[in-house]
């Protein structure tokens, strides 16, 4: 049990959220206002939990979370607000705030909340105690950048809240969420992955939630989901743009009250897991296409992390490429120690579209293929006579591709030109070769990364993946 203080302005509030704790064998003590909350915690060094309102005078929940957060660490606070606040509280996260209690309460959910986080506290200040590094992952840059990402992931490691990694594809989303979860709270708990995009809705429902036997065909046996297995620890949601808008209803109800139900199955079960969603979409501007939901979006968006491209990263280029050719030398068995001066000026002059993770293939490739001592430019760039991707590409269409099974289309102005001759025209042939000479070319620049040939050619994951299929390509 802990000791806890209470700060809120109205005594009818404070009154019941004693009797609520005190009923669960907490000490709790309750104030009025900020100033007297302060006093309260320099006399006496035992608490260890406050709870209090955002709204108050002459001290708000703000301006009291940072000087609490500053002058007494050892205090885990978790902020009282409205929904009309939710801005408000984002912010309170975002200064260190454990988590939130949305008014009106639900007594439950109160236990609940408070069990956490005084559970967290305690491992927060063994962890503490024994030396443990706060960010057990360290992303690899120098940049200024990469600290900035490197400061938030740790200024957030005592909160319990969702974060939003956001960056292009290859910019290394799941090495932040995996950051994220082992400088956490949670970092003794499972971390489970999931790609949204790569599974039909109610396959994903199934993988999330869990199913009871005989909910669909082929569902011989109960099988629990993600969320259970993650449970105490983090799910990263990769892709979630790529969400069906009925699987965002349920999973904004597992953000809301950590609620859930299988798929056929009736009864409500619970799951206390902190969800890390990745994206390299504008979620805002789906938001106002009407293709997200907003309320998911505030809920996801509560830490927001933004990853920047690799072409923006030039100081960090020659320290990522030192560290990718260590780990693919040692796995290959190869003594090379390093590249030749081109090699490392052609890498910081291309731009990268397919960011970190085109530099590791290509490192791994160029370690794969060199002979001598030093990976030289021609072995790392030998497929691109120019570092322009857009140049590439259209090379690429212009030639044919090594194992097409049709010849790339011809320009549309000389379709045009035989049909103003009078020359008939298979359309759908012209467009299905095409679309076919497109996305082999997509494929083939993005090293068969469905993902990444999906951000080229300005389509989802899931539409690439279907054309893929429509096209015999696999």
């Amino acid at each position: 049990m802990g000791r806890i203080l209470i700060v809120d302005d109205e005594s009818g509030l404070r009154g019941m959220l004693e009797v609520v704790l005190r009923r669960d064998g907490h000490q709790v003590q309750t104030v009025g206002d900020g100033p007297t909350a302060l006093a309260m915690l320099a006399k006496d060094s035992s608490y260890e939990l406050m709870l209090c309102d955002l709204r108050m005078e002459p001290l708000d929940g703000l301006a009291l979370l940072s000087e609490a957060r500053t002058r007494f660490p050892g205090v885990f606070v978790v902020i009282m607000t409205a929904f009309s606040e939710w801005d408000t509280a984002v912010r309170a996260m975002r200064l260190g705030a454990y988590n939130f209690l949305k008014k009106p309460f639900d007594n439950q959910n109160v236990r609940t909340l408070v069990k956490r986080a005084l559970a967290a506290r305690d491992h927060h200040l063994a962890a503490k105690a024994a030396g443990e590094s706060v960010a057990a992952i360290h992303l690899v840059g120098s940049g200024a950048a990469i600290a900035a990402v490197q400061e938030m992931i740790e200024q957030v490691s005592t909160t319990d809240s969702t974060v939003l990694v956001t960056g292009e594809s290859g910019t290394g989303k799941e090495l932040v969420a995996r950051a994220v979860h082992y400088a956490s709270l949670r970092a003794d708990g499972p971390m489970v992955r999931i790609n949204s995009g790569a599974l039909t809705p109610s396959l994903l429902e199934s993988e999330l939630f869990g199913h009871v036997k005989g909910s669909f065909t082929g569902a011989i046996e109960d099988r629990p989901g993600l969320f259970a297995l993650a449970d105490g620890g983090t799910l990263f949601l990769d892709e979630v743009g790529e969400l069906a808008t009925e699987t965002q209803v349920k999973l904004l109800r597992v953000l809301e009250s950590g609620e859930y139900t299988p798929v056929g199955g009736r009864d409500v079960r619970t799951c206390n897991v902190r969800v890390v969603a990745a994206t390299n979409r504008d979620l805002q501007a789906m938001v106002v296409a009407g293709t997200f939901r907003e309320d998911l979006y505030y809920r996801l968006a509560v830490i927001p992390i933004s990853l920047p491209p690799l072409r923006e990263r030039g100081e960090d280029i020659a320290l990522l490429a030192g560290h990718l050719l260590a780990r693919h030398a040692v796995r290959l068995r190869r003594g090379i120690i390093g590249f030749t001066a081109e090699a490392l000026r052609k890498m910081q002059e291309y731009p990268w579209p397919g960011n970190v993770r085109e530099l590791d293939n290509r490192i791994q490739r160029g370690v794969a293929l060199t002979t001598g001592d030093r990976i030289a430019a021609d072995t790392l760039f030998g497929d691109t006579s120019t570092p322009t991707p857009s140049a590439k590409l259209m090379a690429l269409m212009r030639t044919p591709l090594p194992g097409a099974t049709q010849v790339p289309a011809p320009p549309a102005n000389a379709l045009a030109a035989a049909v103003a001759r009078g020359e008939s025209v298979n359309l759908d042939m012209e467009i299905e070769r095409f679309e076919r000479t497109l996305v082999e070319a997509a494929l083939k620049a993005s090293d068969d990364n469905l993902t990444a040939a999906a951000e080229r050619l300005g389509i989802s994951f899931r539409q690439i993946r279907y054309k893929v299929r429509q096209l015999g390509l696999r």
